[in-house]
């Protein structure tokens, strides 16, 4: 059975794939906004709107192809940190009207409250809409025009540049990181212990030669970027351009009537 794909980009031709690097981004913001800003005396339509999101985050992931809980790793990590955020709300907020009590005995004792429940939902899915919108956002979209487009718009290059190196080698190092793992395991080192010396000397094992392969990786770039007098002029040609297309403006109008929608909304309810 093959591993479940790394963090990274993953070319395809959905609509999110074709849609303009800052119009995802301004999305994502958007919605991760939305989901901490609320009146406090409405919580009910803060976890409507919190669930709202969510839906609306994996049934983006299966309109461009991939798969909550197996299509990406460290799925199940994510998974179960939301429940645990839940149940951490849920059975230490004592607010509100009890629901059931843990301990039924004499009297009950440990009650599970409606007020609980509700922060345990809104905790939880506030992490789980973040992180998979962002995910989401990383799986489909290219870091060259990413950067390119925020450059485009006003960043400095020399950031652009940081950047795409840093979306590029972060992937690069985890599958080195598989690659020294599994020779270790290979040559007969074995990592399930629970020693806390034997722990410290097999991290030193395993992060020493991925320190020396990110050196070796950093000098060549460095030496490559020299060679191409990087940083000697204040502005930069793109040899790939990144243009706004009609989707990409109804996305934006879109986000715009999202935004001023919300704005009113909240205004609304907090009178």
């Amino acid at each position: 059975m093959s591993a479940p794909p790394r963090l990274t980009y993953h070319p395809g031709d959905s609509f999110l794939h074709r849609l303009h690097p800052l119009v995802k981004l301004g999305w994502l913001l958007w919605l991760s906004l939305l989901l901490f800003v609320s009146p406090r005396r409405e919580q009910n339509l803060l976890m409507a709107v919190v669930l709202a999101v969510l839906a609306l985050a994996i049934a983006l992931y299966w309109r461009v192809g991939l798969r909550v809980g197996r299509g990406m790793r460290g799925s199940r990590l994510l998974l179960g940190s939301g429940i645990a955020f839940f149940l951490l709300q849920a059975l230490f907020v004592r607010r509100g009207m009890p629901l059931f009590c843990l301990w039924p005995w004499g009297g009950g004792a440990w009650p599970v409250t409606v007020d609980g429940v509700r922060a345990g939902v809104i905790v939880g899915g506030r992490f789980l809409a973040i992180i998979l919108l962002s995910m989401l956002t990383v799986a489909t979209t290219d870091p060259s025009q990413l950067a390119y487009a925020l450059m485009r718009a006003g960043l400095p290059y020399r950031y652009g540049f940081a950047l795409v190196t840093a979306l590029r080698l972060a992937p690069l190092f985890e599958l080195e990181g598989s690659t020294v793992y599994e020779a270790q395991l290979a040559r007969g080192v074995r990592y399930d212990v629970r020693s806390p010396t034997r722990l410290w000397k097999l991290l030193r094992q395993l992060l020493l030669p991925l320190l020396v392969s990110a050196l070796g990786k950093v000098d060549a770039l460095a030496i490559s970027m020299e060679g191409r007098a990087f940083g000697r002029y204040p502005t930069r040609t793109f040899v790939r351009q990144v243009q706004a297309t009609r989707a990409d403006r109804l996305a934006l109008l879109a986000l715009g009537v999202a935004v001023a929608a919300g704005m009113a909304l909240w205004w609304r309810v907090g009178r």
